[in-house]
């Protein structure tokens, strides 16, 4: 598979992954009370749930944004663009600001730590790949 097949391949599974975020937001208080039913958890749960959920829900709406319009650059072969880069930067922000929500709720219900790492990791990696997107772009200009 050509690497153009691949980059249209993973813009329409990021567009499949918001139609899919903004479908578990808008049933997510049907997906909580279920899920808290048919496992017999805490009647308190589904508002921990929610209020951990909701105010992630934008920022991994954004953080998929992001994402799409980076690979968009890509398909342009603007990869190492400033523009590109302010991507990284957001996506690493909006992965950021989601992991503090998550590692805060993790106080009320213990996956949400999980989560919580896992965001930080994945806002630490695409800082790293920023910083190395950021030297590429710099070695460019001096050549």
């Amino acid at each position: 598979m050509d690497k153009y097949k691949s980059l249209k391949a993973a813009v329409i599974i990021t567009d499949i992954f918001i139609v899919i975020l903004i479908a578990m937001a808008l049933s997510l208080p049907w997906l909580v009370t279920w899920y808290v039913e048919v496992m017999g958890r805490s009647a308190s749960l589904p508002t921990t749930i929610m209020v951990t959920c909701y105010p992630c829900a934008p920022f991994a709406g954004a953080t998929l944004m992001y994402l799409r319009r980076l690979l968009k650059y890509a398909l342009k072969s603007e990869i190492f663009s400033c523009s590109s880069i302010k991507c990284l930067r957001r996506i690493s922000i909006c992965c950021l600001i989601i992991a503090a929500i998550t590692l805060f709720a993790g106080r009320y219900y213990l996956p949400f730590y999980i989560v919580g790492a896992n965001f930080a990791f994945l806002a630490l990696l695409v800082f790293a790949l920023k910083a190395i997107f950021m030297n590429v772009e710099n070695t460019e200009q001096k050549d």
